[in-house]
């Protein structure tokens, strides 16, 4: 009441050198004098103080308006704020990722005691909190699962999904290669295309658009053992694999053979020049090795 007071006789020319003082300590009193320097552009006969406090009144009330709109504003980015960090602490926070180096592998025990081996250069992830709920788990590259009995587990590939509630499988998806091989029990392999119920002793195999289904001998994959095996696989796919396993960059030096050409047989991990030459032989090719870069040519 006492700033009003001030302001009326301020507007009025009746404040005394003291009240000038008292005046322009509020906050608001530069607003007051650009109101009032713009009020000496009003057409009118004579200036008329109570219009101008009038303004002023209005526009202390839309300052106001203002800072409660921006404090409401805040308060609700605030709230947003807090609900996506406590989104992403409960759910992003708790999933957990494997990425596999090459030449390396990695051994995962799931919530449920489930056992996962995750080939190299692989990515493995599973959201642990909802672990109960919904047992999923997220692929790219190859793993070997024995999974614990319960509620259905499912893997989600790029290229397809594979559900089981209790069995032993593996599954690898590289490209536009996607092969599971069902070693225990039963498991249900979903693409775009195909719905397929793999039993044990089977293996179903999509490569390059292509799928069929065929019988394995094998209990466990090859590659636990330290030895990749392929059944009509693309030799690109397959220097690819010697990669991953070797950590090495093949280079095709100058060949006229189909680079999509498959292969069918195996090569082992723990000996480079064995592997190069279980590859190479039947295509009539040979090797040159120069550090961690293997350059293939054809034989002469």
């Amino acid at each position: 009441m006492k700033e009003e007071k001030l302001i009326q006789k301020w507007l009025d020319g009746e404040l005394s050198p003291e009240e000038k003082r008292e005046l322009e300590q509020f906050e608001a009193f530069k607003d007051y004098q650009k109101i009032d320097a713009a009020a000496q552009y009003f057409k009118a006969p004579k200036f008329d103080a109570a219009t101008t406090y009038t303004n002023i009144q209005a526009q202390k009330e839309k300052e106001n308006t203002r800072t409660n709109w921006l404090a409401n504003i805040s308060k609700i980015a605030a709230v947003l704020i807090i609900g996506f960090l406590a989104y992403t602490f409960l759910f992003q926070d708790s999933l957990t990722e494997v990425s596999t180096q090459i030449a390396t592998s990695e051994n995962i025990s799931l919530p449920d005691n489930s056992q996962v081996n995750v080939n190299a250069a692989s990515y493995f992830a599973f959201n642990e909190n909802q672990w109960k709920q919904k047992r999923e788990v997220q692929l790219k590259g190859e793993a070997y699962f024995k999974v614990a009995k319960g509620e259905k587990f499912t893997v989600v590939t790029p290229l397809g999904n594979v559900s089981v509630k209790g069995t032993q499988f593996n599954v690898k998806q590289r490209n536009n290669i996607f092969v599971v091989s069902c070693y225990e029990g039963l498991v249900e392999v979903t693409t775009a295309k195909d719905t397929i119920l793999l039993p044990a002793g089977k293996e179903y195999r999509k490569i390059n658009g292509s799928s069929l289904v065929e019988n394995i001998s094998a209990q466990t994959p090859s590659w636990i053992a330290g030895e990749s095996n392929f059944t009509s696989t693309p030799l690109k796919e397959v220097f690819n694999e010697l990669e991953r396993q070797y950590n090495i960059k093949v280079h095709l030096k100058n060949l006229t053979f189909d680079a999509d050409r498959t292969f069918t047989g195996s090569f082992v991990h723990n000996n480079l020049q064995q592997a190069l030459k279980a590859i190479t032989i039947p295509f009539n090719l040979t090797y040159k090795i120069e550090g961690s870069s293997v350059s293939i040519i054809k034989s002469e």
